[in-house]
């Protein structure tokens, strides 16, 4: 019977726990050191992650980091506590420059969450409790996201029941279906007393390094005083602290958060 320690899945497993734990890449000779292989068999198998879009090669250099397929696994995985330290200053100045709630929500599974939130001092104010589920067809962030998802995803969460919440909720398929398209087109989604009475919301999503989108940035307030701020207005602001977050989110899954996800969880 074979070593279960050292079967080819544990193998693969021990070169991605290297890659997760070095900030800077490594080159084939410190892969197979770390993962205690021989180079030619490192080699192969680092191939065959390169392959598949876990591991990647910078171009120009012999060194190897985790690639954008495991990228996107680590991201679907968890909301580790340094994304939601991350995204806080975003969310304080998107507070600050419209007076209305903030918040990040990310995609899991077929579901979209609320995972942060901030909201201005004082006045009256659309709460966006964390944790609470964004319906595809009936909030602007799960809009937001769904529109660049693989679209046996959205069939699958259309084929769902849908509640209609408000006189303005849209609940037919061809509806909501234009809705996505509009959101790819314009790339704004908007949630207009459709979820919560009297409550208008923006959101746009949240593109990671390889093109993908997990999590969008929005806010909400009144309807009868967030309608008033010009959509282009909102729209740019959301998209530039969008890019922000984009960037500090390509920059940490390459350090500490990957570590934090290679190390063995505690008994």
């Amino acid at each position: 019977m074979p070593n279960q320690s050292d079967t080819p899945l544990a193998r693969y497993a021990r070169i991605l726990e290297a890659l997760a734990a070095s900030s800077e890449g490594m080159t084939l000779t410190h892969i197979a050191e770390a993962a205690q292989l021989q180079a030619g068999t490192a080699h192969r198998l680092i191939n065959s992650l390169c392959a598949v879009g876990f591991a990647v090669k910078f171009d120009g250099k012999k060194t190897y980091v985790l690639g954008p397929r495991m990228l996107r696994l680590c991201h679907r995985a968890v909301t580790p506590p340094s994304v939601i330290a991350l995204v806080e200053p975003v969310l304080h100045d998107l507070v600050k420059a419209h007076s209305e709630t903030a918040y990040l929500t990310k995609l899991h599974g077929t579901a979209v969450e609320s995972v942060a939130m901030e909201m201005p001092h004082g006045g009256e104010k659309a709460y966006v409790q964390p944790g609470r589920i964004m319906p595809l067809h009936a909030s602007a962030s799960a809009k937001a996201i769904f529109a660049f998802q693989d679209p046996k995803l959205i069939d699958r969460v259309l084929a769902e029941p849908r509640t209609k919440f408000t006189a303005d909720t849209k609940i037919e398929t061809s509806e909501i279906r234009a809705e996505l398209e509009r959101v790819r087109s314009e790339g704004i989604a908007v949630c207009d007393n459709e979820l919560d009475p009297g409550v208008l919301s923006f959101a746009v999503p949240v593109r990671l390094a390889d093109g993908s989108v997990i999590y969008a940035l929005g806010i909400s307030g009144l309807s009868e005083r967030l309608r008033l701020r010009p959509r282009d207005e909102v729209r740019d602001s959301l998209m530039r602290a969008s890019q922000v977050l984009a960037r500090k989110l390509q920059r940490i899954l390459t350090r500490e958060d990957l570590q934090a996800l290679s190390r063995p969880a505690s008994t």
